[in-house]
């Protein structure tokens, strides 16, 4: 059998190689998630159809190796202020079907009938920072440009995955 300089043969060589690759390989992936759950495009659209979306964004948390990412939009509803247009996106949820849970007036959690697991949360704008996200740059000066304009609501919608 051939031997190289070190003692160890070729083979044994690739073999202990081989192992550091896999070795490393299993480390890297004990970090990443296990399972994303993404919400159904087709709720996203619904939710959407509501009124105009002027800002869109998400938000990934992470938890025991699941990613749950979190659609958030924020609505221009055309109402007259915060309180009226939370009424109107209510409104136009449940004619699709959507129901409220929990019992508070803000935010507001509705879940959908069509997609077991999805819920929309409607609340303010300020909303948006615990939930990790920030808005684009664009988006982001185009609302403050016009702080006057209350009636602008977040919505973020998340699914369990069931």
């Amino acid at each position: 059998m051939l031997r190289s300089k070190g003692g160890a043969t070729p083979m044994t060589k690739r073999l202990l190689a081989m192992l550091c690759v896999l070795a490393t390989i299993s480390a890297c992936t004990s970090w990443l998630p296990e399972k994303v759950i993404k919400v159904d495009p087709a709720a996203i659209n619904e939710v959407r159809s509501i009124g105009r979306v002027v800002a869109r964004t998400t938000a990934d948390p992470q938890y025991k190796r699941t990613t749950q990412v979190i659609e958030i939009l924020v609505f221009d509803l055309n109402a007259p202020n915060f309180t009226e247009a939370l009424s109107v996106a209510r409104g136009r949820l449940e004619q699709h079907g959507w129901s409220v849970i929990g019992s508070a007036d803000v935010p507001i959690e509705m879940e959908s009938s069509r997609w077991k697991g999805t819920t929309v949360r409607l609340g303010q704008l300020g909303d948006i920072d615990p939930l990790g996200a920030a808005l684009e740059p664009a988006a982001e000066k185009a609302l403050q440009a016009d702080p006057a304009k209350s009636g602008y609501i977040l919505a973020s919608l998340s699914s369990v995955g069931e």
